[in-house]
């Protein structure tokens, strides 16, 4: 089926319809959570969209003779973990192109996890109190954060551990 409207256009018509039917005084928390999602979608959807025409040099359904070669076709959703919770964004696909289009927001590749304090805290935490490499990555996925390589953890680890100063990691003379 041929799309006509953007992904950010239908998303957009998701939340008037959602504002539409108002939020029921009972269950404030369900339409409230569905619209911060759709909110963090629309944001992030227009963000690949504008990063999309930037690179094709063009809007859609724009002709320009000077703008490089290359066209749309079509679309390829992508997860992304947010606060909200897991939502999927439609990446612009681009052919006849010198280079193929890479959104700096969903990079190609291997999925990275971003190494942020609080993951670095949880990862040490858990070796300190001696869960396996095994149940860190477990424990990684549980926590929403993705999947933690062991090779990662383990570098986290030992970093935590160098970047303490040495007169705390004195052992007492006997």
């Amino acid at each position: 089926m041929r799309r006509t409207l953007p992904p950010s256009a239908e998303i957009e018509k998701r939340i008037d319809d959602l504002l539409a039917g108002g939020v029921a005084a009972g269950e404030p928390e369900g339409p409230l959570t569905e619209l911060a999602s759709l909110g963090a979608q629309l944001i992030i959807q227009r963000a690949v969209e504008e990063e999309f025409d930037a690179f094709i040099g063009r809007a859609r359904y724009e002709r320009k003779p000077e703008a490089p070669p290359g066209k749309r076709n079509g679309y390829r959703p992508r997860r992304m973990r947010t606060a909200e919770g897991e939502i999927e964004v439609e990446v612009p696909q681009l052919r006849e192109a010198a280079e193929p289009f890479t959104s700096k927001l969903f990079p190609r590749g291997p999925k990275r996890l971003l190494t942020t304090e609080p993951l670095r805290a949880m990862v040490v935490g858990a070796f300190v109190r001696g869960l396996s490499m095994r149940d860190v990555e477990s424990l990684c996925e549980e926590a929403g954060l993705g999947q933690i390589s062991k090779s990662s953890a383990g570098g986290m680890a030992s970093a935590a551990i160098r970047s303490r100063s040495p007169s705390s990691t004195r052992v007492p003379s006997a």
